[in-house]
């Protein structure tokens, strides 16, 4: 579970992301909350959250400065998304500069919110809690070798039990999920890095086997790794 902080000045705002957040079976476990912004960074030292929903207008130290303080203080890795109501939606835009993944517009809504989380997260979640955990799983580690079997063993259930729950939700099994992931996150460093190899994309994305690589990801995308690439 992904350790989550909300921050707002109005306790039924943080309430009610709380109700959406447990009623939709979210793969985030609400640890803390805070009232301004003060509170937050003392919230954001002592709980160390992997997510922080982070109202941009609050008494005090708004949403832009705690995002500042952190960004210059704190050293664990952390996601923000910022939540504003529209009026304030091009002042928020400022905290993208500042290194936070996503806006949410106030009111939330639960499609809105699911989409965010996705985003930030990097993996569509379901309302299975124990198939969001296996997708949390592959989140964390598809850069080593991950094995089904070894995975369902993690989790205590059999692997067909897992390609049932991945041919349900995704309507493919276990491995073609896992395959499509790594060359989806393949796909990413090459936008973003230039000069990589495309052995260098292969290993960073767990495929130990060049040939392997190149296989899968001509059939996800159609195309060759260098082709794409180009």
């Amino acid at each position: 579970m992904i350790k989550t902080l909300i921050v707002d000045d109005e306790a039924l705002a943080r309430d009610l992301l709380k109700i959406l957040i447990n009623k939709n079976n979210m793969p985030l476990e609400v640890v803390g909350e805070a009232g301004n912004g003060k509170e937050a960074i003392g919230q954001i030292f002592d709980l160390k959250p992997d997510l922080v929903f982070l109202d941009i207008e609050m008494p005090g130290s708004d949403g832009i400065e705690v995002m500042n303080y952190i960004n210059n203080h704190y050293t664990e890795p952390i996601s923000f998304i910022v939540v504003t109501a529209f009026s304030y939606f091009e002042y928020a835009q400022s905290s993208l500069r500042l290194g936070a993944k996503d806006i949410l517009l106030k009111p939330v809504e639960i499609q809105g919110l699911k989409e965010s989380i996705s985003r930030v997260i990097g993996y569509r979640f379901t309302d299975n809690p124990l198939l969001n955990d296996i997708l949390q799983y592959i989140n964390t580690n598809y850069r080593n070798d991950i094995q089904l079997n070894q995975c369902a063993k993690n989790f205590h259930i059999s692997a067909n039990q897992i390609n049932r729950l991945f041919k349900k939700y995704f309507d493919m099994t276990f491995i073609k999920y896992l395959n499509k992931f790594r060359i989806d996150k393949a796909i990413e460093l090459m936008h973003n890095k230039e000069d990589i190899t495309i052995k260098e994309i292969a290993i960073e994305v767990g495929f130990n086997n060049l040939n392997y690589f190149y296989k899968t990801f001509k059939l996800i995308t159609g195309d060759t790794p260098k082709k794409y690439k180009q």
